[in-house]
């Protein structure tokens, strides 16, 4: 049986005047279009280290520059061999935006709403409107306040 490769998600809860952006994207599987945070796989490649991946992330989907503050927490998803990092960060430069449509095809994306949500109105959304349940459980850590320091993560450069 080949060796199952461990996948590194990064996701990004953007905040802003105490509010939160969401993206509503497609699910391929089903074809439809939900609320989702933003998020992107890590690629050793292209990212130094995690928060280099939340930062092109947003750049990617949003069209904005961000400055990452805490950990939200850390999901493992046993199924699909996932380990997903969610990282709190604020809007340094940029307005958010839905990125163009040939940006988008050329990342495999297809979203289609970008907005700031206040915790009201989070709380009015159904869980089925999520994107998946780690979407719905990291907004439900953020309206919780959830948040830890940065200083947990250690990045070893490539020399090692």
């Amino acid at each position: 049986m080949p060796k199952m490769e461990n996948k590194i998600k990064i996701g990004v809860l953007v905040e802003k005047n105490n509010k939160l952006l969401l993206i509503k994207e497609l699910n391929s599987s089903d074809e439809k279009y939900y609320w989702n945070i933003i998020k992107g796989t890590f690629e050793h490649k292209k990212d130094k280290n995690f928060i280099e991946t939340a930062k092109r992330e947003c750049r990617e989907e949003a069209g904005i520059f961000i400055k990452v503050n805490h950990l939200q927490g850390i999901m493992y998803l046993y199924r699909k061999n996932v380990t997903q990092f969610n990282f709190l960060a604020s809007i340094q430069k940029g307005v958010p935006k839905i990125a163009k449509a040939d940006d988008q095809k050329k990342e495999n994306k297809d979203i289609i709403g970008i907005k700031l949500f206040t915790r009201n109105e989070l709380k009015k959304i159904k869980e089925s409107e999520f994107m998946n349940e780690r979407a719905y459980l990291a907004v439900s850590e953020w309206l919780k306040g959830a948040k830890h320091n940065l200083d947990v993560f250690k990045f070893i450069s490539k020399k090692e």
